[in-house]
């Protein structure tokens, strides 16, 4: 009773002095926004979901979960709003919570992301990592103030100083976490041949030189000369021959192997380790014995402390190979690789610099470009010749892993857009597979680096990087080797009929001959007659291939249109004007055979025209009129390029001009003044001319073309502008990128260099220095800046010492693969190239010695 009176009394004395001492109200609730919300969230909604359904290309990632689940929490968040539920506040500080958290976890992806890319690739990888960084600043600018807003709104308990705390420390752990990103792009290093500075041990080009010496050096005491190796039995069987007989000459099998080899590197071990590749008398006889050696490629393993491992790969040529090329990979560094996010995973190794291995096996740098697997990857719908990056399960695939089949096709049909949307359409979609996540992450790879050596079938060692000559000294002997290289190639590359191969695989051999077009196909052709070395052979080769574009005219009156298909319906600009450029400037080897079909492709190209200078797309053939629609790229410029050639035939050969039914010299020179003039005026008089250009490389070959008897001041200077332009874009020292990447074209040193791009930006700097010249400006810069590029493709075609690996059941040698990375030749990359070390080279070849240092 007595504590029952107590409590009343404290409960009492505790009323009255809260009643003496009022805490402060809580301050009434304020009515949660409705339309403004519905509006915000409702795009928000609309903006995840779009990202979940687009922006990753792997089915159901973890990012696209995630954008999925942000795109439901606002969506609710509006519909709550709009239907003014009790449910609204939770809701919205959920979706508000959740999308922070996102923030963060994106932020720390992306941060970790940034750091190891820095961290593998160099300065590039920070470029790429602060647009990765700057991405994080575009997601938080959508996520972050829709989120503060909502926990304003609904959650009214202030923050205190411990959340600073934990922030601060956050930040710490975040920091420390992104240098150990970096730190885990680094490899662990492998013992090397030789003595190194501290600071020097991880400088690949320090790594090279000195390894690279010892190696010389070693090789030419123990191996007196090439000559002393056992020599590739060539001789085939006796063969009758004009005059008599001979034994028939057969053809050496190259060092092309995919065969993964046991020779994993243990960081651990004070062991240095290299792979050799090298050939030997086969144990079975050739499966061709009238046409191939019975010779093959091996590969071994050796492991040796760091000073006898030089002279263990001496030692093993000497005793072991035959008279032909030797490769040798010295292993340098090892990092096991751990998956983050595939688009990112792609990244993992650098195309051509690393290999790979699993727990027992590994496949070498130039093996992995070999089988292709630096372009699994196509992730811009729209480009479909951009293909970058690895995929874990191609890798795996080549390493020998026995890889489910409908892993491998979902596997490609993801990294694939374009062909999976085709697919989906048709329901022919490869279903997901169960285990296909465990097979798609690189966690358990190894990514190795490895120092490339090889010595060529005649007994000169050099070194090498990404398969290519680390470096190459212009001479006028190398140009001028390298020119008729290109020349041959093409020449060997045009079938019976007149068409030019298509596509080349330079070490399977495997190659594509009906995707050609008419463009493509004249393109080749007017490079040939432009630059062909030997006049027979260009008369033949361009001969044949004018024969074959003639039979695809399909007349229409006076008008002549060139037409793939001979039941085409409409005929397009393309594949008449760069095709009639053809037949003009064969015309000095080929005589007037081709005069009529070439006036009626004038024709047709006038009729083309608009009345502004511009020009149709299509042609109806039934309907006998234009079609209207936008100009395709490159066609203008060819248009032009082919009417000014028209012009000078006709005032220069009036006469034969006028035979052909060639319209007059006023006539052309109408039209091709009224083109000019669009292209300089309305066609790109837009602000972003001054930061910004699309491909216009034939407009400044039209413009050389032109010098001589159509000169247009404000066509000369639009071909100036746009080079101007573009030089801004040829990678050099300053641009602080691989040394083989200086001359071409690329985002530093993620992406290499694609061939084409740097050959048409010699084409194009040619023609304009033409240009410059007659206008009495200056050159010189444009001369170096054409060096550089000259030296880039110098490097990249393939020759006898780069092509150790190369079939030899084509002709690869001259020829241009995509990239370093991409080892597909097209014919149109050979072309473009061609074009520029003719062209360019021309301007730079006085200036080159007869011969470079080393060179006989």
């Amino acid at each position: 009773m007595w504590g029952s009176k107590k409590t009343r009394i404290l409960a009492a004395m505790s009323t009255g002095q809260a009643e003496a001492n009022p805490q402060p109200a809580d301050p009434p609730a304020r009515p949660l926004p409705r339309w403004s919300l519905v509006l915000v969230a409702g795009l928000h909604a609309l903006i995840f979901a779009w990202a979940g359904a687009k922006l990753a290309w792997s089915e159901w990632s973890s990012f696209t979960i995630v954008c999925y689940l942000l795109a439901l929490g606002h969506a609710l968040t509006a519909v709550a709003a709009g239907a003014r539920l009790r449910a609204l506040a939770p809701i919205w500080r959920v979706s508000s919570a959740f999308g922070l958290i996102v923030l963060g976890w994106l932020a720390w992806e992306l941060t970790s992301a940034a750091s190891y890319l820095a961290g593998l690739y160099g300065s590039l990888g920070e470029g790429i990592g602060a647009g990765l960084l700057a991405v994080i600043g575009l997601v938080a600018l959508l996520s972050l103030p829709i989120s503060a807003w909502g926990l304003a709104a609904t959650w009214r308990r202030a923050y205190n100083g411990g959340a600073a705390a934990a922030t601060t420390v956050l930040l710490c752990v975040w920091t420390l976490g992104a240098l150990g990103q970096a730190e885990d792009a680094h490899a662990e290093l492998v013992p090397l041949p030789g003595e190194f500075e501290l600071v020097d041990r991880h400088d690949p080009g320090v790594q090279n030189s000195v390894v690279e010496a010892l190696l010389f050096a070693e090789m030419s005491g123990r191996i007196e000369h090439w000559g002393v190796l056992p020599e590739v039995p060539t001789e085939g069987p006796i063969e009758k021959v004009e005059g008599g007989y001979r034994h028939a000459k057969l053809r050496v099998p190259s060092l092309y192997t995919v065969a993964p080899i046991a020779c994993v590197p243990d960081p651990a071990s004070d062991e240095s380790v290299a792979v050799v590749t090298y050939m030997v008398l086969s144990e079975k006889p050739s499966a061709r014995p009238d046409e191939v050696a019975a010779v093959e490629p091996v590969t071994r393993c050796l492991r040796a402390a760091p000073d006898q491992i030089v002279a263990e790969i001496v030692s093993l040529i000497a005793s072991e190979a035959l008279r032909a090329p030797v490769k040798i990979d010295v292993i340098s560094g090892v990092a096991p690789l751990r998956s983050r996010v595939p688009a990112l995973d792609m990244f993992s190794l650098r195309p051509g610099l690393d290999g790979v291995c699993d727990e027992h096996h590994c496949l070498m740098p130039w093996q992995l470009v070999a089988l292709d697997q630096f372009t699994a990857n196509e992730p811009l719908p729209f480009v479909p010749d951009f293909r970058v990056g690895v995929s874990a399960v191609e890798l795996r695939a080549a390493l020998g892993f026995e890889v489910p089949e409908d892993v491998l096709r979902f596997d490609r049909e993801q990294r694939r857009p374009a062909r999976l949307e085709r697919l989906i359409e048709a329901g022919k979609a490869t279903p997901r597979p169960a285990d296909v996540e465990s097979w798609q992450l690189i966690d358990g790879l190894t990514r190795i680096e490895t120092l490339s050596y090889m010595v060529t079938r005649n007994g000169l060692f050099t070194s090498l990087v990404r398969m290519h000559k680390r470096e190459v000294r212009l001479s006028q002997r190398s140009l001028d080797q390298a020119r008729v290289a290109a020349d041959m190639h093409i020449a060997k590359a045009q079938l019976k009929d007149g068409r030019f191969r298509y596509t080349l695989d330079p070490f399977t051999g495997a190659q594509e001959l009906n995707n050609w077009n008419l463009p493509r196909q004249a393109g080749t052709t007017l490079v040939m007659c432009e630059l062909g070395n030997d006049a027979r052979r260009t008369r033949r080769v361009g001969g044949l291939s004018l024969k074959f574009m003639a039979r695809h005219a399909r007349p229409t009156g006076e008008l002549i249109p060139l037409t793939k298909r001979r039941r085409a319906e409409q005929a397009d600009l393309g594949s008449t004007a760069l095709p009639a450029i053809a037949f003009a400037s064969c015309r000095e080897h080929v005589g007037d055979k081709h005069d009529r079909t070439f006036a009626g492709m004038t024709r047709f190209l006038l009729a083309m025209q608009r009345e502004d200078g511009s020009f149709y797309p299509l042609y109806d053939l039934a309907g006998g009129h234009v079609i209207d629609g936008p100009e395709p790229m490159y066609a203008g410029g060819q248009a032009i390029f082919a009417l000014s050639l028209a012009e000078k035939l006709a005032l220069e050969q009036p006469d034969a001009a006028a035979a052909a039914g060639l319209p007059s010299a006023e006539v052309l020179n109408e039209a091709v003044e009224r083109a000019m003039a669009f292209y300089t005026g309305p066609y790109w008089a837009t602000f972003v001319r001054d930061f910004f250009w699309l491909e216009e490389n034939w407009h400044c070959l039209a413009a050389r073309a032109s010098l001589d008897h159509h000169r247009n001041d404000a066509y000369e200077r639009y071909c100036i502008d746009y080079m101007t332009y573009k030089a801004r874009l040829v990678l050099d020292e300053s641009a602080d990128v691989a040394r083989e990447f200086y001359g071409g074209y690329s985002f530093g040193n993620i992406l290499t260099p694609v061939n084409t791009p740097a050959a048409g930006f010699g084409e194009g700097m040619a023609a304009a220095i033409a240009l410059k010249r007659a206008r009495g400006e200056d050159v010189e810069a444009d001369i170096e800046q054409m060096r550089d590029v000259i030296e880039f493709l110098l490097r990249q075609q393939w020759n006898k010492d780069n092509c150790f690996a190369c079939t030899p059941h084509r002709t690869v040698v001259g020829g241009f693969s995509e990239s370093m990375s991409a080892p597909e030749i097209r014919i149109d990359y050979t072309q473009h190239a061609w074009s520029a070390l003719g062209h360019g080279g021309d301007w730079i070849y006085d200036q080159l010695p007869a011969l470079a240092p080393g060179e006989e």
